[in-house]
């Protein structure tokens, strides 16, 4: 019984996190096509975003710079259930842009 109860207990403990890796996961699926494309589906998604110029000029257009790191989606809460964008608050979306601007 004790055999039973130790490999049932290990499945629940894997399984609860696969579900929560899951949830985070699928936060926020964001393309890294552009980053005014980025930019655009996590403000849809609800997130506030935050914009910092890693590489380049800071007056280029969004639409030619790349991102190079998203960072504070949404994860879970304390109790493990996903947080809504709304609740993750501000998302840093870390953007490289050319350097030669025609």
């Amino acid at each position: 019984m004790k055999k039973f109860a130790i490999g049932a207990a290990t499945a629940g403990v894997l399984a609860a996190g696969c579900l929560g890796l899951a949830g985070t996961a699928s936060a926020a699926p964001v393309s890294h096509n552009s980053a005014s494309e980025a930019i655009r589906q996590l403000q849809e998604l609800g997130y506030t975003v935050q914009v910092n110029v890693v590489n380049g000029p800071q007056s280029s257009l969004l639409s030619e710079c790349a991102v190079d790191r998203i960072s504070g989606r949404a994860g879970t809460d304390s109790a493990g259930q996903p947080l809504t964008p709304a609740q993750a608050g501000t998302v840093h979306v870390n953007i490289n842009c050319p350097s030669d601007v025609s």
